[in-house]
């Protein structure tokens, strides 16, 4: 079952102040200054009087406003006009940045910059031949931050009751928001609008295994694991498998998860999987199983929060991720759930970048070796129960997997 934590739903296009508007005197004498003037009555009874002291270059009359370029020295004698009732700077917004804190915390964006001039999409997680599979409660495939991302969708509920392989991604259609929200960590466009993922060009498979309550069984778990690992062509080993198994869900021990993780491991797919959110000492299955890469979550200020399970291999970033949610909205959740999929996202980048390079895939033991050998140390020196091996770092691990 997911316990993550949905802090808020946001609207697409979300502006940021960057000034707080205080007038001050504290600049140059007489430098230019661009206000706002709000009058008590009818602002174009007093076009004429405002342009004494500057320039008017607009006027939103249904506000009794008009916008001026002033010098400084006007602003307190416009002030003392009778008819003024307020002044203040007109101040400059922006956009909400598209490559969010927790993007850039991992230096995703630093493979993007320094390797798309010579591998081109590759840089971004591209590659015909690389799917990330997200086990968790669908995706709303039709988001415009995820437009393309999906190519295929797998359907186990109930049991296997409810049972569905194949590219109708309606079948797969995220009722929860969930698993829409560790898609766009992975792979949400790099389009001008909402957010980025850790690998924007990636592709992934829909793996819907959990109710729109965000619960499940263990037996459609393991289910998709397997049709994960078989592909669109159901045959395991082939090009279209996944490469990447993304698992943001934890539960206790069974024997049927654990052979279908060897089963997928078996197949050379690197399986990734959250730590859980109970605040135990150790990680949840599936991510206890030692094929399994385990992720703890941390904060922007590189903190571990208390109810991370303890003794993951690898952290990320967990706390306060925003991410793309379904209707074209887009959310802050925290959890591990939200720190798994930066991993496997990085994951997905390594992969297609050798693949450009002309360098094999890297197993799943080689994956982790090189991510444990490039993260950011956090905590005590070398592993520990807190941070695992580290923080991971999506440039070095690049870096690293192209050196041989």
């Amino acid at each position: 079952m997911i316990k993550d934590r949905l802090l808020t739903v946001l609207p697409i296009l979300v502006l940021v102040l960057l000034a707080a508007a205080v007038l001050e005197a504290q600049a140059q004498p007489n430098r230019s200054l661009r206000i706002v003037v709000r009058t008590a009555g009818e602002v174009s009874k007093y076009g004429d009087l405002l342009r004494v002291h500057g320039v008017i270059h607009g006027e939103i009359r249904e506000l009794n406003a008009v916008v001026m370029e002033v010098s400084e020295n006007s602003v307190k004698t416009l002030m003392k006009l009778p008819f003024v009732k307020h002044v203040e700077l007109d101040e400059e917004y922006s956009a909400l940045s598209e490559v969010t804190w927790n993007v850039e915390m991992i230096n995703a964006t630093i493979v993007w910059t320094t390797y798309s001039s010579t591998y081109g999409d590759a840089a971004y997680g591209y590659d015909d031949s690389i799917r990330v599979a997200v086990i968790d409660t669908g995706i709303d495939y039709s988001h415009e931050d995820l437009q393309g991302s999906v190519s295929w969708c797998v359907v186990s509920l109930n049991n296997g009751k409810t049972f569905y392989r194949g590219t109708n991604l309606k079948n797969c259609k995220d009722a929860n928001g969930h698993g829409t929200h560790v898609a766009g960590i992975i792979a949400a466009r790099l389009n001008g609008i909402g957010v980025a993922g850790v690998a924007p060009k990636a592709y992934l498979y829909a793996v819907r295994v959990l109710s729109p309550s965000g619960s499940g069984y263990a037996s459609d778990v393991a289910r998709g694991i397997i049709e994960a690992t078989k592909g669109p062509d159901g045959v395991p080993g082939s090009l279209d498998d996944a490469d990447v198994i993304s698992m943001s869900l934890g539960g206790p021990d069974s024997i049927l998860l654990r052979d279908a993780v060897a089963y997928a491991y078996g197949y050379n797919v690197t399986l990734v999987a959250a730590s859980g959110n109970e605040g135990a000492s150790y990680p949840s299955y599936p991510a206890l199983y030692p094929e399994v890469i385990a992720v703890g979550a941390i904060d922007i200020n590189y903190n571990a929060p208390a109810w991370s399970n303890r003794n993951p291999d690898f952290v990320a970033p967990g706390v306060n991720i925003l991410s793309t949610y379904p209707n074209n909205r887009y959310a802050y959740m925290s959890g591990t759930s939200m720190a798994c999929p930066h991993v496997s996202a990085t994951v997905a980048l390594i992969q297609a970048l050798r693949l450009a390079s002309g360098l094999p895939k890297l197993t799943p033991e080689e994956v982790k070796t090189v991510l444990a050998e490039t993260v950011v140390d956090l905590g005590s020196s070398g592993f520990d129960d807190v941070y695992g091996y580290g923080l991971i770092d999506a440039y070095e691990a690049t870096v690293s997997s192209l050196s041989g």
